[in-house]
């Protein structure tokens, strides 16, 4: 998907927009209150008034919907997510030193061609590999291929390439380069792609609101002074 795209279809989407902003202001409610120390003393509607006489379980309410409203978000936000990941994930393997297919000689090279033993002549799908995050720490590659099946003869498949299996040339520190190698790209998104802190601002909204939260719980615990004292 372009870019104009893709920035289009996240602001043209009114379920996924609404859900960042429930997310945004439920956070934002509960670091007003826990960084002022205010208190919600009663609600007004057009016909009557509520009071809220225990404080502390509003809080604990208040934060119970901050965690729901990230997992909606989580949930709504995959298909953006993942659009994100693979337009970073293809930036990276275009650059030759990590990922490049050698059409003269039929092999992979640069970084992770050493966990690549695959002869490119019978494996042409190596031209345009896919990189995925399987789980955590986990990664593979993924390729285009054929294959020779009994009743519908040749079928369209991917292979993939577990980049988490070692070997004396592919090991677990030239993993743990790649790694470090996807952290740089994962960074730059964040700053080339505005899109990118559209989706994650959110989280970080989310995620220090729950932090200060727990951090001003566990001080008045242990009688910790805070930072209004």
């Amino acid at each position: 998907m372009e870019a104009d795209k893709f920035r289009k279809a996240i602001d043209g989407d009114e379920g996924f927009k609404k859900k960042r902003a429930n997310l945004f202001y439920l956070s934002l409610l509960l670091l007003a209150i826990v960084v002022s120390g205010a208190d919600i003393k009663e609600a007004s509607s057009l016909i009557f008034k509520i009071e809220f006489t225990n404080h502390e379980n509003l809080q604990w309410l208040l934060v119970a919907g901050v965690i729901y409203s990230m997992l909606r978000y989580y949930a709504y936000s995959e298909v953006y997510r993942d659009e994100l990941f693979k337009r970073w994930s293809d930036k990276m393997l275009s650059n030759p030193s990590i990922y490049y297919l050698d059409h003269e000689i039929h092999e992979v090279t640069g970084h992770i061609g050493e966990a690549i033993n695959i002869y490119g002549g019978d494996e042409p799908g190596l031209a345009a590999p896919e990189y995925l995050k399987t789980g955590i720490l986990q990664r593979k590659i993924a390729y285009p291929s054929k294959e020779n099946h009994s009743f519908y003869g040749e079928c369209d498949i991917t292979r993939y390439v577990d980049l988490n299996t070692y070997s004396k040339k592919w090991t677990r520190k030239d993993f743990m380069l790649l790694l470090w190698f996807e952290t740089k790209y994962r960074v730059n998104a964040w700053v080339s792609h505005r899109e990118t802190l559209d989706l994650v601002a959110p989280y970080l909204m989310a995620v220090g609101a729950l932090a200060i939260f727990f951090c001003k719980k566990v001080s008045l615990e242990f009688g910790v002074p805070t930072l209004r004292g």
